[in-house]
């Protein structure tokens, strides 16, 4: 093969290389333009598929009208919270932030348990170097709504944050978050609400308005599922967050965020600071014109899609020594003292009837009520009385730990304290130590109290009264011995003088212990079987001993028709009949008819279907039938509450039973195949319980706590409506049964 020429070969290098140089060139240029395509795409921070957008928080020029006046109700004048700035981001958001943009491929949102959507994941911001960042959502069971035309209900634990107007009445909803976790003293770097958009079945995006948040401290209301619409509307708001929001901010999967100023913050930790546990949103919407009722996702129940409300707060590094906490004030009261016998006790009964009737019955007890005691009983009581008196507190001091083991579990102890709570506050110097005095100790006989009380005397009279306590001194509570009951029988006549000696000094000794003996009854009675049912206004001696009957297979025909309960009028818990027919009251002295009668209740009468209680898949007790004609169970109850207490109407085609699930104790009907559900009893805190359906099925009798705090028996129409209470007596009375 013939060489190529020496010219010809420099030529073919040149090229090569030319080749060479344009191919790089060529590479760097697509590699640029690949990387500049991922520096321009965005980053997507939710789990759905659609993108946030990002709205930079108007200015106080800028800020949405309200379409009420300033200032907000509920906000002292001159207190304005402005949004704040997100640290990391340019320009500062916050007013509105992450609204999801609509995807039009994706399906429509349902607001279904089977069609939940995936949770919305949010930025969480980096803490700073010692701090946390804690992400707290809405208490469990602490969430929900009010409306205007409910004097006494509410609606917590549902899955819906409603807020508006609509159909003449005014919705607002209510939040607590627990503040527990966050250090006392801890100060706030940044603090940011979120509530996401549910449903806007009944909202009209025309119709104009504004919907406000405020924050209420958490003592404002402490007991949130007991407050009414009022309460909470009236409820006095330090602190009101912007912007307020206008109809085209609210849309169902929608995030609206507010970040809290630095008077928020400190507002908020001042809270933390003065003992306070909880904070509570509150939620205004339009209060008239036309209608427009948006709802946020409350996180809970069957219709949430894991969207609840958050508060994330951005600590940093808590103080190695927290604040001092502030001092609660409350009232002490005295106890009257005991009366001295029964006329005085008869006396003071007729006193209270007449200021009752002249003046009116006392103002409740307030929650932060003490009783003195002369002598504490516990060390909460000796530090009141020491605070009182402007003395030194008193700390019970920590013992040395006897063993290695002991102390590494003290170490162990106090460094968990530090994780949760924060340290603890340092002793006071001028603290003292309580000093423990056990009581004097019950005399065993009537003989030993006598001689006390003898020699106690002869010792006043000597030396004078003893020492008084010192404040510290804290009485030590002693379990006492309950004696079994005794079976008295008549005296015997001494068999000889000592014990003739022995009987009349005992007696002496009571005489001037305790008084004279409560002579005998002149005519003895002897004690017989009790028959199974004792009218109260007819109880008489029976004369003859008759045998307890052995519990028959059916209800005896006189109890049929009535209603039987339990009481504690005996100061013991026995069963009760109320005679429908004489309006009377029988004492049913033996328990097989109420057990009876109770298993009847959870089966139909043709015997074709049997109720029962059962945990579902996620541990929630709910109500269950069995088909016996076809061997099948269905389970009718849905629900995070319990649903318990079932009981058949005399047709068995409907069952009554007691839900949880508006978050407290409810009765609801029901079709036995689970169709139907109808809720008779609205509640805010109230307990109403075992519903029982009359024999014509027109009427239901259950028990209630409403209104007088007791267990006291109700009875309604078998509809829900003219719910009335049926006997009102200062007894607990609960768990009836309408014979049938």
């Amino acid at each position: 093969m013939s060489r190529l020429p020496t010219s010809n070969r420099q030529r073919l290098v040149l090229l090569i290389a030319a080749l060479l140089i344009v191919g790089l060139v060529l590479l760097g240029a697509a590699a640029w333009l690949w990387l500049a395509q991922e520096e321009e795409a965005p980053v997507s921070t939710v789990s759905s598929p659609a993108s946030p957008t990002v709205t930079a928080a108007p200015t106080n020029d800028q800020r949405p009208t309200t379409g009420v006046s300033d200032p907000l109700p509920g906000v002292a004048p001159g207190l304005s919270y402005a949004p704040a700035v997100l640290s990391g981001y340019d320009g500062g958001f916050t007013a509105l932030s992450c609204p999801q943009t609509p995807d039009p491929d994706a399906p429509a949102a349902a607001t279904l348990a089977s069609d939940r959507a995936t949770p919305t994941r949010f930025f969480t911001p980096t803490p700073e170097a010692g701090g946390q960042v804690l992400t707290i959502p809405a208490q469990p069971g602490e969430a929900g709504w009010w409306v205007s035309s409910e004097e006494r209900g509410n609606h917590l634990g549902d899955s819906f944050l409603y807020a508006g107007f609509f159909d003449s009445q005014v919705f607002i909803a209510a939040i607590r978050f627990d503040l527990t976790r966050m250090p006392r003293g801890a100060p706030i770097r940044q603090a940011t609400l979120r509530l996401v958009g549910l449903n806007e079945q009944r909202f009209d995006a025309t119709a104009g308005g504004a919907w406000s948040v405020q924050l209420l401290s958490g003592d404002t209301i402490r007991d949130l599922p007991r407050a009414d619409f009022q309460t909470i509307f009236n409820a006095s708001a330090p602190v009101s967050l912007f912007p307020t929001l206008d109809a085209a901010d609210l849309k169902t999967a929608q995030v609206n965020s507010w970040e809290l100023d630095s008077g928020a913050q400190t507002w908020l930790s001042q809270q933390v600071i003065n003992g306070t546990t909880s904070v509570i949103v509150r939620i205004l919407g339009p209060a008239g014109g036309a209608n427009s009722l948006f709802a946020w996702d409350s996180g809970s129940g069957p219709a949430s899609t894991g969207n609840g409300p958050q508060m994330v707060l951005s600590l940093a590094s808590a103080p190695a020594t927290p604040p001092p906490a502030a001092t609660r004030n409350f009232i002490v009261v005295t106890l009257p003292p005991t009366p001295a016998n029964i006329f005085t006790v008869a006396a003071n009964a007729l006193t209270a009837t007449y200021v009752a009737t002249t003046v009116g019955t006392n103002t409740p007890t307030p929650y932060n009520l003490v009783t003195p005691t002369p002598t504490p009983r516990n060390q909460a009581t000796a530090q009141a009385q020491a605070a009182l008196q402007g003395l030194p507190p008193v700390v019970i001091s920590t013992s040395v730990a006897a063993n290695g083991a002991t102390a590494t579990y003290q170490a162990a102890y106090a460094t968990a304290v530090t994780i949760i709570t924060g340290t603890l506050t340092p002793i006071p110097t001028n603290a003292i130590t309580p000093i423990i005095v056990r009581p004097t100790v019950v005399p065993e006989n009537v003989l030993t109290a006598a001689a006390q009380i003898v020699a106690a005397t002869a010792n006043a009279r000597a030396n004078g009264t003893p020492t008084p306590f010192p404040y510290s001194v804290v009485l030590a509570t002693i379990t006492p011995f309950t004696p079994q009951p005794l079976i008295a029988t008549s005296t015997g006549t001494p068999i000889n003088g000592a014990t003739a000696v022995y009987r009349a000094a005992q007696a002496t000794a009571v005489a001037v212990t305790t008084g004279t003996y409560t002579p005998l009854p002149y005519i003895p009675i002897t004690p017989t079987p009790l028959p199974l049912l004792v009218y109260l206004d007819r109880v008489t001696p029976t004369p003859q001993a008759t045998a307890t009957p052995t519990a028959p297979a059916t209800l005896p025909r006189a109890m049929i028709g009535n209603i039987l309960f339990r009481s504690d009028r005996q100061e013991v818990t026995e069963y009760y009949m109320i005679d429908l027919s004489v309006n009377r009251l029988v004492w049913v002295t033996q328990g097989w008819p109420f057990n009876a009668a109770q298993r009847n209740e959870m089966r139909s009468v043709s015997g074709r279907y049997r109720a029962f209680v059962q945990n579902d898949t996620v541990g929630v007790p709910q109500v269950h039938v069995q088909d016996n004609e076809f061997n099948t169970t269905r389970q009718i109850t849905n629900g995070s509450g319990w649903s318990f207490d079932p009981a058949f109407s005399p047709r068995g085609d409907r069952l009554a039973f007691v839900s949880q699930n508006p978050g407290n104790d409810e009765i609801f009907v029901i079709n036995v195949d689970g169709t139907d559900l109808k809720r008779l009893t609205i509640n805010s805190w109230e307990w109403d319980k075992h519903p029982s359906w009359s024999p014509d099925g027109n009427q239901i009798v259950f028990w209630s706590n409403r209104d007088t705090g007791r267990r006291q028996l109700w009875i309604m129409n078998a509809d829900g409506s003219n719910q009335r209470v049926m006997i009102s007596s200062p007894y607990q009375d609960w768990d009836p049964i309408w014979l049938k």
